[in-house]
């Protein structure tokens, strides 16, 4: 994890069990440098560093994102974004193969992308945009080759 970005979180600490699960509900291992956040910070959020710049396919130029809240594990009473709840329920239009990590506020989505990622990888990150034409390259915007190379490009605002 790197140690220059700052988590915190709503929901205290992640619970192992719960994250187990869901990679099993997926047949696919998270990256570790994303287990190591989540397990002690759930539904986590970056205090110090929560912008990254992208080239977004949809708009056609480089802008900048804040990284959003990350999924909570578990049921949280009160809490609608939870990971389970995201798998169970994707919003329409999700593109097959990529998991959501973190709902946005513009409706967009930090995910894993698992469609072409072999086993033994970590997936990258991209951003699913809602808006975008289903089937199209617009669709789908590449962040960073995986979740620590995103805390890495990490800035404040």
């Amino acid at each position: 994890m790197s140690t220059s970005v700052e988590f915190d979180s709503y929901y205290g600490d992640g619970n192992s069990a719960a994250i187990a699960a869901v990679e099993q509900q997926l047949g696919r291992p998270f990256p570790n440098s994303y287990k190591d956040v989540v397990k002690r910070f759930n539904g986590a959020f970056i205090v110090d560093r929560p912008y990254f710049r992208y080239f977004s396919r949809l708009h056609g130029e480089e802008v900048e994102s804040g990284t959003g809240m990350f999924l909570a594990f578990g049921d949280i009473e009160g809490c609608t974004e939870t990971m389970e709840i995201k798998l169970r329920f994707p919003p329409e239009g999700l593109v097959p193969g990529l998991v959501i990590f973190s709902a946005l506020g513009n409706g967009d989505a930090l995910c894993f992308d698992y469609r072409e990622c072999p086993p033994s990888e970590e997936p990258p990150v991209v951003i699913w945009h809602h808006e975008g034409v289903p089937g199209s390259e617009e669709e789908v915007s590449p962040v960073a080759s995986t979740f620590a190379a995103l805390l890495d490009r990490l800035y404040e605002d």
